[in-house]
């Protein structure tokens, strides 16, 4: 168009009279949100030469109607993150999941608007959006968290027939190092820490707090139990057999803490599990239960009333003082699993007292320890 065209308003916004062709030119305004950077940006886009008034008329009036219509049918981010809500709702997630969820969404509407079509959203746009949490500062496993909940409800939209395909299909997953570690306790490594808790003291308020610190030790060690369920537990939850002649002590694992939120919780994977203890572990614990009677406790109350930052705190202090390497809370319950495998103790017993899936045992827990090598060549030999 010439730079020196003249156009005149008309009674209808968006429709001008051209002066030099003599024509109507139509100019269609217009809004999209950009999903890398969530601003919504203003478009607009001419029309030339149209013959008649009416027919600008109706051009304008098809171009709004079918951009409408457009937005309408697509099923956005938003969408999708109700209609998840709907499931946790009717399948009653816990609180800590829907949450968790709610916080994960929060992230990613950082860099993407909610009214988001998921129709528009390519692989570039996905990749884009992890590079650009990391960029924001979030760590590998929060990032880890967001890509499982654009994931989720994406799939969610799809399996309820929102959305015509599944763009997961085409997109490739991300790499994602969450950090996770594979450290196994030694024995020896173990009692270092024992005796730490078994030969000092940390009073507070007239009583000895290590006691405790080391009954939790060795139920991280000798059950595999997950931290949460270990602070949930009360006393009542060590049951001794009613058969004859049996002196087993067993733990009833059937709730979490969450130190977040300050709640119980079910256990991960709404698996309630009961435990056997060796009689080390038996020991320890009546010390602390006695001495829990004798200042006037009862059954119910929970043994460790300390949160997960607490008893962290205390296993990285136990390792910095004996010289250890420094040990997490998991990395107890990851060599629990591990010397069961090693034992020869059956998966379907190991999935019980751990209360994961044996697919996730081998994928997680199994691995070479030291000494292996040589079983595995000596059994190669004899071939």
């Amino acid at each position: 168009m010439s730079k020196n065209s003249v156009r005149i308003s008309t009674k209808q916004p968006g429709i001008y009279k051209n002066m030099v062709t003599g024509k109507y030119d139509v100019k269609y305004c217009y809004s999209e949100v950009d999903p890398l950077t969530n601003e919504k940006k203003h478009r607009q886009k001419w029309y030339y030469s149209i013959n008649s008034y009416k027919e600008a008329k109706d051009l304008l009036a098809c171009k709004k109607n079918t951009s409408e219509r457009k937005t309408c049918e697509k099923f956005t981010l938003q969408q999708a993150k109700e209609l998840w809500n709907e499931k946790a709702k009717a399948n009653r997630y816990s609180l800590i999941s829907v949450r968790n969820t709610d916080q994960q969404f929060n992230m990613i509407t950082k860099f993407w608007s909610p009214n988001l079509a998921i129709e528009d959203i390519t692989e570039s746009h996905y990749l884009r959006l992890i590079d650009s949490c990391r960029e924001y500062g979030y760590s590998e496993e929060t990032i880890w968290n967001i890509n499982s909940c654009v994931r989720k409800i994406i799939k969610l939209a799809y399996k309820n027939r929102c959305i015509s395909e599944n763009p997961l299909d085409f997109w490739d997953s991300p790499r994602i190092n969450t950090g996770a570690r594979k450290n196994v306790i030694t024995k020896e490594e173990f009692l270092l820490l024992d005796q730490f808790f078994s030969n000092n003291e940390f009073r507070h308020l007239g009583r000895n707090n290590y006691p405790k610190y080391r009954l939790l030790l060795n139920l991280l060690y000798y059950t595999g139990m997950r931290i949460g369920e270990i602070i949930a537990l009360t006393y009542s939850d060590f049951m001794s057999s009613d058969k004859p002649g049996e002196k087993i002590i067993r733990i009833s694992v059937n709730k979490s803490y969450n130190s977040v939120y300050r709640l119980l919780k079910d256990t991960k994977n709404h698996k309630n599990r009961v435990i056997p203890l060796p009689e080390c572990v038996v020991e320890i614990f009546n010390e602390v239960y006695r001495d829990h009677l004798q200042h006037g406790g009862n059954e119910n109350a929970r043994i460790i009333t300390w949160n997960h930052s607490a008893c962290r705190m205390m296993i990285e202090k136990a390792c910095k003082t004996t010289g250890l390497r420094t040990y997490c809370c998991h990395d107890f319950r990851h060599t629990y699993i591990s010397n069961l495998i090693r034992l020869n103790v059956p998966l379907p017993i190991i999935e019980f007292v751990s209360g994961d899936t044996q697919e996730t045992i081998l994928k997680h827990y199994s691995h070479m320890f030291n000494g292996d090598e040589l079983l595995l060549l000596d059994a190669l030999e004899s071939m």
